[in-house]
């Protein structure tokens, strides 16, 4: 039993004395040179740290870190060396992915690379050799990137691409912030695919920030374009929204509408310092907003509409204006709304009016629908100092206008003390409204109208009731109507129209510059001046001769200037000098040198001597001034004086400024004179 276990006993002591030897040759302190690569781990990174010997070799390798001011992020790699160089400790890693948990929701930033390259104690690594980062929707790629925990942002160290949904981005150099998501783009970024509606979208700019919530900002002087649309401008953000998202551009903004579908060529364009445009979920504009900025004006241009309407194809438009909206309906342009300042113009149709050329409007505020073809006017509104101008042949103003493009009419109203004023190169009419419809060529002013016309053009362009019509002729009336197509207007309503000393009052004037007619109806009364054959020797004080007014009243006068002719009807009467003729027609012809010629009563006749005091009743009388004497016809023609002396026949002669009356008879109508004797 002893030596049994003296045996035993020796036998494990030699055994414990083996293992100690095996353990102190086999040891060596951390940090020593590596004699050689025993793997393939080793061999494969020995390379990449230098060939240097005091390394530590790792497989599997995982690296946690969590701090509050800097997040949570982890970093793993299939190979790593640990070394020294210039007093740092190194980290080589290969096949490495990188991890950043942030936020409440664990969002993860992911970031895969062949190399990456850490300091000890620092945080901050380098990745390289090929590096895809991948965020929630957007990747990144690029030849290296750095990172710094401080910020949180991975940089890259030369060109990136890009993904995001179904857009490609590429720049000279990208940042991604691990924190926010938002992705940094510098240096020529370019930016194409397909937006979320599936339209196509290209954006260039030197700096684009592409933000986690799918807000974009390109600066520096950015171009985006689409199918739909063209927006230039120092700088273009993107915000998402719930139906759709919305662009803004600032400083010098530029954007282009491109024709839709059966659209002609021509396109809206919008200027301004600041412009914001909506899009809808499907990628077309759905809202216009421009601000032209404390010291210009904002621009809105519209190409020329197509012959949609009865007064044909009207030329381009543009507006300017301190600020404007627009609304856009199926991706055209519907609705323009101007707060403040309108200043437009429209270019001027072929085959226009003489003098007419650009069209402007100017107004204090202004709101403007259009038809579907996104281009003609289904109605506008002006208000504030209203002006409207064509070329230099018209121009008209007015507190208030409003425009219907489907009837091709417009209505421009006054109030109290400032009416509507139209006036061209014939004349000018005010009025409390003026209404103008372009397929009737016609112009209806109403309340208060006051008209005036120059010499020589429109209605009255000859002498106004025999005058010599060198002279403007002028007009009052309740309304009025100007028909251009027939070159006729019409006065109703109070009418009161004249020319120099020729005046003319009734209910309804109607003059036709065409046939040179003129036709006034309801109480007529007219007062014209007609110059006298004077008596041998007399003159007027200017060595002119002398002139005398015929006063004229009647239902109806109708005036043909080619005859020198003028009628009165209805209870007709005139009065000239010493004598009235009262008739149910008369008839006055005028003379060349504008003296009256004669004058013919019918019907009824009553003429009346208010000199002599007589009084002539018959059936029809003639006035002729050149004999000074007016002669009555009847069955029988009877003459009454103040005396009661009387006298009858076919034929009675009155001699002005003569107390003879000559009785003519024939075989039918008798002669019969009665004397009252002196003081009976």
């Amino acid at each position: 039993m002893t030596r049994s276990r003296h045996v035993a006993r020796a036998g494990i002591l030699a055994l414990v004395a083996g293992f100690t030897l095996v353990v102190v040759f086999s040891y060596s302190k951390p940090g020593a040179r590596t004699e050689g690569a025993r793997d393939p781990v080793a061999e494969t990174l020995l390379k990449e740290s230098g060939g240097k010997r005091d390394t530590m070799r790792f497989r599997d390798f995982q690296y946690d870190e969590t701090r509050a001011s800097e997040g949570r992020y982890r970093v793993r790699a299939t190979e790593a060396v640990r070394f020294e160089e210039k007093g740092e400790k190194l980290f080589r890693l290969k096949d490495v992915v990188f991890e950043s948990r942030e936020g409440v929701g664990e969002r993860v930033i992911s970031v895969r690379a062949p190399r990456a390259e850490m300091t000890e104690g620092s945080r901050a690594f380098r990745i390289f050799d090929g590096v895809r980062i991948d965020g929630e929707e957007t990747s990144l790629s690029a030849a290296s990137f750095r990172y710094d925990p401080v910020h949180r942002l991975l940089a890259s160290e030369g060109p990136v691409a890009a993904l995001r949904g179904a857009l490609v981005a590429h720049a000279a150099s990208g940042k991604l912030g691990v924190q926010d998501g938002n992705l940094v783009l510098d240096g020529d970024a370019h930016l194409s695919g397909r937006s979320e509606g599936g339209r196509a979208l290209d954006l260039v700019a030197p700096h684009v920030v592409v933000f986690r919530d799918g807000r974009l900002d390109a600066t520096g002087g950015a171009v985006l374009k689409t199918d739909r649309f063209v927006l230039r401008s120092e700088s273009v953000s993107r915000l998402a929204e719930p139906e759709g998202s919305r662009l803004r551009a600032a400083t010098d903004a530029f954007l282009l509408v491109l024709p839709d579908g059966d659209q002609p060529p021509a396109a809206l364009t919008a200027q301004g310092e600041i412009l914001e445009v909506r899009i809808d979920a499907s990628g077309q504009p759905s809202g216009l907003e421009a601000d032209g900025g404390s010291a210009n004006l904002a621009r809105l241009d519209l190409g020329p509409a197509g012959a949609s309407n009865a007064s044909g194809t009207s030329g381009a438009r543009r507006a300017r204006a301190p600020h404007f909206t627009g609304r856009f309906e199926n991706g055209r342009f519907r609705e323009l709304t101007v707060p403040a300042r309108l200043d437009s113009a429209e270019s001027g149709r072929a085959g226009g009016p003489a003098g007419s050329g650009l069209r402007t409007l100017t107004a204090g505020f202004a709101r403007v629908l259009f038809l579907p073809d996104g281009r003609s006017i289904e109605t506008a509104v002006f208000e504030n100092g209203v002006q409207l101008t064509d070329g230099k042949r018209a121009i008209l103003t007015a507190p208030h206008g409003s425009l219907r493009g489907r009837d091709d009419t417009a209505v421009f109203s006054g109030e109290a003390d400032v009416p509507a004023r139209y006036h061209d190169e014939r004349g000018t009419i005010a009025a409390r409204s003026l209404s103008w419809n372009a397929r009737e060529e016609q112009l209806d002013a109403a309340g208060a109208v006051k008209a005036s016309y120059a010499p020589g053009s429109g209605p009255g362009r000859g002498g106004f009731l025999g005058g010599d019509g060198k002279n403007p002729f002028f007009s009052e009336s309740d309304s009025l109507r100007l028909l251009s197509r027939k070159s006729s207007l019409v006065l109703t309503g109070s009418v009161r129209a004249w020319q120099n000393e020729n005046v003319l009052r009734c209910g309804t004037l109607e003059l036709d510059d065409a046939a040179k007619t003129m036709r006034a109806t309801q109480k007529v009364q007219a007062f014209f001046r007609r110059e006298t054959t004077p008596a041998k020797g007399t003159r007027t004080p200017t060595g002119g001769r002398p002139s005398e007014t015929i006063n004229a009243a009647g239902d109806v006068l109708i005036h043909r200037e080619e005859e020198r002719f003028v009628r009165l009807e209805g209870h007709a009467t005139m009065t000239s000098g010493i004598f009235t003729m009262s008739s149910d027609v008369t008839d006055i012809r005028l003379s060349p040198d504008r003296t009256v010629e004669y004058t013919e009563a019918r019907g009824a006749v009553v003429v009346e001597d208010r000199a002599q005091h007589r009084r002539g009743e018959g059936t029809k009388a003639i006035w002729r001034p050149e004999t000074e004497a007016v002669t009555l016809e009847g069955s029988p023609a009877t003459a009454l004086d103040g005396k009661g002396n009387r006298s009858t026949g076919a034929v009675l002669t009155f001699r002005q400024k003569s107390s003879q009356v000559d009785v003519e008879t024939d075989g039918s109508v008798p002669t019969e004179t009665i004397l009252k004797p002196e003081g009976s």
